[in-house]
């Protein structure tokens, strides 16, 4: 049997993998479970369990150490990296992938639990569901005349605009559909036939997605050319009561210019990710009730993620057969990676 290293937390493992799939993959391979591996290790003793596991296959996960190089230089049995999750920067250098590593993620596995997640997110901003809660638990007042910024919105024929369209902006496009919204995106990675698709339309650039949309949602991964992308000059072209939704990564935004906006009570946010995280307890986001916070929770849900266990199972398996892999990443593809 080929030889597997699992190096990542039980943590991760008790959230991902149920132990039918944990049973499903001692039976493919030759397992080595190094729950005491993880980023906190220094490379020569995350080697040193390659070397001594004599494994071709390592499989990571949330909190797992960095693949270096160097490491497989001296261990040029390992052919193939299985991710757990998404994020792989963290867990295996790109020159790892140009010398020829196979490497996967969970691909495109979560993103309907995620897009679900963003779905839950602009709906509450619409409905201004914080400050009514608030006003229920709080104040313990019931409904009240109101008007101006706590009227609740809905989110049938609004323009939502779509700042990149990967997995999961293509799968909150598709939920979108029955809302009867026009959906316009600001991606370099799009098609004629994608836009056909998804029907969607392709802005020219972020000013223009933030100007003609009554909502963003951000799905872009950061780079340098999206750092601080959302900034007061694209903040201040949305229209009065325009929503910001972001479950991608907080490094986007220019956090001191939507703080701005917010304190204005022009502008609507809701926030799963955050510049620095955990949000700070003390950071003027917090009380604002025109901003939705959530701790960066935007999914995969735990009753789902189970699904990306038995996917990297999954791909195991495939690999030891020699079929092709499902979520292979190019280097291409990681360079575009948060």
């Amino acid at each position: 049997m080929k030889k597997l290293l699992v190096a990542t937390r039980q943590s991760t493992l008790d959230s991902l993998m149920r132990p039918a799939d944990r049973e499903r993959l001692e039976a493919l391979a030759d397992v080595t479970w190094r729950t005491d591996i993880d980023q906190d290790v220094p490379e020569d003793v995350y080697a040193a369990a390659i070397r001594e596991s004599d494994a071709e296959i390592v499989m990571t996960g949330w909190r797992s150490p960095l693949l270096t190089p160097e490491i497989l230089q001296a261990n040029p049995q390992v052919r193939y990296l299985v991710n757990l999750t998404g994020e792989l920067k963290r867990y295996v250098h790109r020159d790892c992938i140009t010398q020829g590593l196979l490497v996967t993620n969970w691909g495109d596995v979560p993103a309907a639990s995620v897009a679900e997640g963003t779905l839950m997110m602009t709906l509450a901003s619409l409905r201004r569901s914080y400050y009514w809660q608030v006003q229920m638990h709080e104040k313990k007042e019931g409904w009240k005349d109101t008007d101006g910024p706590w009227v609740p919105q809905g989110l049938f024929d609004k323009t939502v605009g779509l700042y990149g369209f990967g997995r999961i902006a293509r799968e909150f496009a598709k939920m979108l559909k029955p809302f009867d919204v026009r959906i316009l995106v600001l991606s370099s990675w799009i098609s004629d036939r994608d836009q056909v698709e998804y029907g969607v339309e392709l802005v020219n650039d972020l000013r223009e997605l933030f100007e003609k949309s009554d909502i963003v949602s951000v799905h872009t991964g950061v780079r340098p050319d999206t750092l601080h992308s959302v900034n007061a000059e694209v903040l201040s072209a949305m229209k009065d009561g325009g929503h910001l939704i972001n479950t991608a990564r907080g490094k986007i935004i220019d956090e001191d210019a939507l703080l701005a906006e917010l304190k204005k009570g022009r502008l609507f946010a809701a926030l799963d990710v955050y510049e620095k995280e955990p949000l700070p307890a003390d950071h003027p986001f917090r009380g604002l009730q025109n901003c939705h916070l959530f701790p960066h929770q935007g999914g995969p849900t735990d009753d789902y993620r189970w699904r990306c266990g038995a996917n990297a199972v999954d791909q195991v398996e495939r690999y030891l057969r020699g079929e092709e892999l499902k979520h292979r990443i190019t280097v291409k593809q990681y360079d575009r990676m948060t």
